[in-house]
């Protein structure tokens, strides 16, 4: 850790163009590491301070990035939305509850129905005539109202036996 910070340090002072430290020198005498880096880090500060300055960038490019810029197709920014979005919220916040205070004014509260006179058995027997009632209708519909449902019918059982014969043909 301790080389880590002086190799920090050495290639900050470097980069600052500064002399190194009194103590950070003494560090390097010691250390065969950091006198290494400090010399490499040397020569690598050298050779980029005396790189050649890279060409400039021809006219010609620039001018035709340029123009190609100025020709490209701007996509319009949507108008009169980007306003709205900002002041709708609260509006419509407030409409929706105040729906919904109105319908829960006018809408009759829930009763619960006093019991049936006559008790549970009277009750039981309205369920009965209810279920009976049914059983004759549908008993007395014609079979050309039913013909579509048993064909149907049919066809699903047969089609739950094929599954089943193909899932235990699967099986090992």
């Amino acid at each position: 850790m301790k080389s880590l910070i002086a190799k920090f340090r050495i290639s900050a002072a470097l980069d600052a163009g500064k002399t190194l430290s009194r103590s950070l020198r003494q560090k390097i005498a010691v250390s065969d590491e950091l006198r290494r880096f400090e010399s490499d880090t040397s020569a690598l500060v050298s050779a980029l301070k005396d790189a050649p300055p890279e060409s400039e960038i021809p006219a010609t490019i620039h001018r035709s990035i340029m123009d190609a810029v100025r020709n490209a197709e701007r996509v319009p920014a949507p108008k009169g939305y980007g306003a709205a979005r900002h002041w709708l919220p609260p509006p419509a916040l407030a409409s929706l509850l105040l729906l919904l205070a109105i319908l829960w004014a006018l809408l009759p509260s829930v009763k619960p129905r006093p019991p049936a006179p006559g008790g549970p058995e009277q009750a039981l027997a309205a369920a009965t005539t209810a279920l009976e009632m049914g059983d004759e209708v549908a008993r007395g519909a014609p079979a050309e109202v039913v013909a579509p449902l048993t064909d149907e019918l049919a066809r699903l059982q047969r089609d739950l036996d094929h599954t089943t014969q193909f899932v235990l043909a699967s099986l090992p």
